[in-house]
């Protein structure tokens, strides 16, 4: 297991745009890239597709594209964005890039491979002043200790330096160095070593003489190249294989506190909460379609779409419906939350995201419109073609009027019955072509059943749905009793009639993570070895179900025959 310290793994001004830079740690190769938007990731240099090196890819300024394949990996959660061979964007979400911990600091960037923080790491702070100017970093092929034990001896390799006023200090992975010169003035190095594996060491300088940059990078330099030569005269250099790294021991908290600072009704029976989080700096790349678990005062754990997000004021905007038929989760939410309240949130996720690129058509239904301002705001400010058409039960359920009255192209309509929208979706739907084929739902799951409805009925094969559910009314009707294996275990368990998979087990003793319970999260995604499944999540995309190999196990259950599991 990695230590969990943290690294200089590169300067900060080596992370130029569009570019990734190579890097290694510990054994385990990292490649390094920044947005556009200035945001620095630092990744496993694997793509989880094919375990091809990600710094042979591109950087497009929001993503990492891969060279072998074409596939995207997102800014930040690292996820699959694109994949060139499934057209109608139904990404695998279980593909991911393997992101570790980073924060840029005093001119570098810094990398820990064991934990993720929310906030800066006080393990950055150090005892020494700090010089003003980053110089050139050198590498070394011989191990840490050997070249943290010859720092303190620079003045050996710098035949300029004054030997009777030179000191040296050592702070665990930092050596400082200084004397005096020039009418006593105080020349002062810092040099931080970067463990690029067990014969290689990356020394990064930092010197207190920012006047002439040049002059004391190549006096400083050469120094380093003489110390260099020295250690790795009569060594055998060859090249090591990478590590797989392992996930990081402690990965970004499940629960991140969130206080509520403006809480207002906004349409009937719909409250808007915005949200302040003191460590909103961690959550990197926030797009549009991006959603929030909130542990609800009662205990529950339901889903909520971002609507607006502001990186300086550290703030989210949610809209929570009381929900008639509530089993607490909106309803306690909604009647017991006040300003200054604190919540539970998660960091936000996207399964949900605008294809690259491409306008769009935007169907919302009541608070399913939460989503999709976020979507049509930012398409306009993309300057790329859409159209929102909100459906509600009447002007009073309108939501989030103050945002939709900013958007240029926005249409509403007063019904929600299948007849009276199905109408209304064969005007909207017919003007879909197949250039400008995408269309976001987001609403009751009966305007997405009418939606494909729509769509079947009339032919309109080119349309591609994309959607999003945070509710799933699931039946028990016919229903059986199945045996599950764990194949990690070897040990069976019976699942009773009208008991989910999870509270099975959970009765058994063994415990699988679950959110939602509604087969709405992915929460409780399991891989699954064997047997004939009965989907009953709106999670999974159909691929996903047709392949057999994955199911949420808080809903879904054997269609015949017994499961074996991955667990």
């Amino acid at each position: 297991m990695f230590e969990d310290k943290w690294f200089p793994v590169a300067r900060a001004d080596e992370l130029v745009l569009r570019h990734v830079f190579h890097a290694q740690l510990h054994g385990v190769e990292l490649a390094l890239w920044r947005t556009d938007k200035g945001e620095v990731n630092a990744w496993e240099n694997r793509c989880p597709h094919r375990g091809m090196r990600l710094t042979l890819g591109i950087n497009t300024g929001k993503s990492l594209k891969c060279q072998y394949h074409g596939w995207q990996f997102h800014s930040g959660d690292g996820q699959c964005s694109v994949v060139p061979s499934i057209p109608d964007g139904s990404m695998p979400h279980s593909a991911c890039a393997k992101s570790f911990s980073v924060a840029e600091k005093n001119g570098f960037v810094w990398v820990n491979l064991a934990r993720d923080y929310l906030s800066e790491p006080s393990t950055l702070v150090h005892p020494f002043s700090l010089p003003s100017s980053v110089l050139r970093s050198i590498t070394v092929n011989a191990p840490l200790a050997l070249v943290r034990a010859k720092l303190p001896g620079f003045c050996h390799y710098d035949r300029h330096v004054d030997r009777q006023t030179f000191q040296a200090q050592e702070d665990g992975l930092m050596v400082h160095v200084c004397w005096q010169e020039y009418m006593l003035q105080t020349i002062e190095v810092l040099f931080m070593l970067q463990p690029a594996h067990t014969e290689k060491t990356v020394i990064h300088v930092m010197c207190n003489q920012s006047d002439d940059e040049l002059k004391w990078t190549r006096r400083i330099n050469q120094a380093l190249v003489n110390l260099k030569l020295e250690l790795e005269a009569d060594r055998q250099i060859r090249e090591h294989e990478p590590l797989i790294a392992p996930q990081p021991v402690q990965a970004l908290p499940r629960w991140l506190p969130a206080r509520v600072v403006e809480r207002e009704e906004i349409a009937e029976q719909v409250a808007s909460f915005r949200l302040h989080l003191p460590s909103f700096n961690r959550f990197k790349g926030i797009e549009a379609g991006a959603h929030i678990d909130v542990r609800t005062p009662q205990g529950l754990v339901r889903q909520f779409s971002l609507v607006e997000w502001d990186t300086k004021a550290q703030e989210l905007l949610i809209g929570v419906k009381l929900e008639p038929e509530s089993r607490g989760g909106s309803a306690s939410l909604y009647n017991e939350v006040r300003e200054d309240s604190v919540l539970e949130i998660s960091a936000p996720r996207n399964h949900f995201r605008l294809v690259p690129g491409k306008g769009g058509t935007l169907i919302a239904g009541g608070i399913g419109v939460a989503p999709l301002v976020a979507m049509a705001t930012q398409l306009e400010h993309e300057k790329l073609p859409y159209h929102l058409h909100y459906f509600v039960r009447n002007i009073y359920s309108r939501a989030f009027v103050d945002q939709l009255n900013k958007l240029a192209n926005v249409s509403f309509y007063q019904a929600m019955q299948p007849d009276q929208v199905s109408e209304q979706l064969n005007s909207i739907l017919a003007k879909v072509t197949p250039e400008q084929p995408n269309v976001y739902v987001c609403g009751p799951k009966g305007l997405l059943d009418t939606v494909f409805k729509v769509i079947r009925e009339n032919g309109w094969s080119h349309i591609q749905v994309r959607h999003e559910l945070f509710s799933n009314r699931v039946t028990h009707q016919d229903e059986h009793t199945f045996r599950v294996t764990l194949a990690r275990s070897g040990q069976s368990y019976i699942i009773p009639s009208g008991v989910s998979i999870t509270d099975a087990l959970r009765e058994y003793g063994v415990h699988i993570e679950t959110s939602c319970e509604q087969g709405v999260c992915g929460t409780c995604y399991t891989k699954v070895l064997s047997g004939n499944i009965n989907h009953k999540d709106v999670y999974l995309s159909e691929e996903e179900k047709q392949s057999g190999a994955c199911m949420m196990p808080c809903v879904s259950r054997s269609a015949s025959g017994d499961l074996i599991l991955d667990i």
